[in-house]
């Protein structure tokens, strides 16, 4: 329906658009680790929001979802509650998806405020303009269209419900996109405080205060019920929010004098299970090989394992040992590398290049003890009451100088929240009451911790 006018009607050059886009966005940085359950991306046409929406979709590229839940406003008509399209297929110039129509009549025994609204759908372009980037990143899916207008308390807490349902049954084959742009027609240097004002709220999983925000006109969404449905089976799943892009309407034609923002975030489900105890096995040889060789100093042993869960990019630390006292501790805390290639990586480093400590000798390894922990991707702390000694490890910046300590160190040092929050800011060369002052962010993440 609106091919032609919010993206181009030609095949060709709309498939060489979205491909643009993507491979900038591969360029920009990692993808989260597995499973991504949800994508917030923008909705204006693809010239002005392009760029953006690749970063969201760049998230789930290749990833075997079977069925995607398409959660959008609607602009023409207003109503209560959500329209559903409940069968058939959609078509765009790169083909038709057909409708999950099982997942909707699910939907919609769960919401009985559901109901196919057919005009509700026939000028409305917040949904469409998700599926080309869906087609050109993901094979063999099915969509369940939601077109959403006033939401009570009560149709947000059955949506939840539904949802959370989909998102279970079908074992992470299920994506749920939120369809929203970001604040509408300000000067550009105040449209961009309001939208990351307003992505630190999301980032930070806080429902009530985005809604507050939105009901005083100090954040905009014009997805917002989306967006809040979203966060709100995000929060129920303990999911994290990861940011992947920003940029306004000034970003791309210069004016900003009035310009519309495009957020684009994902949300990253907790690890099903933990390593199972063959990859943990098998990392801590990979450590143990590239300690040895680089002492030795030879060439790392090349390592190929067989597990898709040792490939995916993880953040990781490296503890080295002897006996009860510390010899190395070196880590990333991006997922840039394969879990795989950054146990390696991180092995040499602890070993050779923690400044703290000479290296390691190769006449030393035989008595080094080596310990692995697998991070969670970081999370923005907004209350320090969220932090859980002995759970949460912490990692606090503040302009140049940053720190991080693992969740185990607390522990072991028996150390209180505030203990912890103190410590991490000396490890950053902070003041130890730096946490408390304004311009300090701190960041929590927890993580799997196995050892020889």
């Amino acid at each position: 329906m609106v091919a032609g006018a919010f993206y181009p009607a030609d095949r060709r050059v709309l498939s060489e658009k979205i491909d643009d886009y993507l491979r900038l966005a591969a360029r920009d940085g990692s993808n989260p680790p597995e499973p991504v359950f949800g994508l917030i991306a923008p909705h204006a046409g693809y010239d002005y929001s392009g760029k953006v929406a690749a970063k969201a979709y760049n998230a789930v590229r290749n990833r075997p979802y079977r069925t995607v839940v398409l959660l959008g406003p609607t602009h023409y008509l207003p109503f209560e509650g959500a329209a559903i399209y409940p069968s058939g297929t959609w078509e765009t110039p790169l083909g038709r998806v057909n409708i999950d129509e099982a997942a909707a009549r699910a939907v919609m025994r769960a919401c009985p405020w559901a109901r196919y609204v057919p005009a509700a759908f026939e000028r409305e372009h917040s949904l469409e303009v998700q599926v080309p980037f869906l087609q050109k990143t993901l094979d063999h899916f099915r969509i369940i269209p939601l077109i959403m207008g006033s939401m009570t308390e009560g149709m947000y807490s059955s949506l939840t419900e539904a949802l959370l349902g989909l998102v279970r049954s079908e074992g992470g084959r299920l994506l749920i996109v939120a369809s929203s742009d970001m604040s509408h027609f300000h000067p550009y240097e105040d449209a961009s405080r309001m939208d990351r004002a307003t992505l630190r709220l999301i980032e930070a999983g806080d429902v009530l205060g985005l809604g507050r925000n939105i009901e005083r006109g100090s954040s905009e969404l014009c997805g917002a019920q989306a967006v809040m449905a979203l966060m709100m089976v995000a929060e129920r799943l303990n999911a994290t929010p990861m940011l992947r892009g920003y940029e306004n309407s000034g970003d791309v034609t210069a004016d900003r004098s009035r310009v519309v923002g495009y957020g684009a975030v994902a949300f990253v489900l907790p690890l099903e299970s933990s390593l199972t105890a063959q990859e943990r096995k098998t990392l801590l040889l990979i450590a143990r090989r590239a300690l040895e060789a680089s002492a030795a100093g030879r060439a790392l042993p090349v390592m190929h394992p067989e597990s898709k869960r040792l490939q995916e990019k993880r953040a990781v630390f490296v503890t080295l040992r002897k006996g009860e006292t510390l010899r190395g501790c070196v880590g990333c805390i991006k997922p840039v590398l394969s879990l795989a290639g950054a146990v390696s990586e991180m092995a040499v480093s602890a070993g050779s290049r923690d400044p703290r400590f000479p290296p390691v000798s190769a006449q030393q390894v035989k008595d080094i003890k080596i310990e692995i922990s697998v991070l969670t991707p970081l999370k923005t702390v907004r209350g320090v009451r969220e932090i859980q000694v002995g759970k949460h490890g912490l990692f606090v910046a503040r302009g140049a100088s940053q720190g991080l300590l693992l969740p185990q160190v607390a522990t072991e040092y028996g150390w209180d929240r505030e203990e912890l929050l103190r410590q991490t800011c000396a490890k950053a060369g902070l003041p130890p009451t730096a946490w408390k002052e304004k311009g300090t962010e701190i960041y929590s993440f927890s993580a799997e911790v196995f050892s020889e």
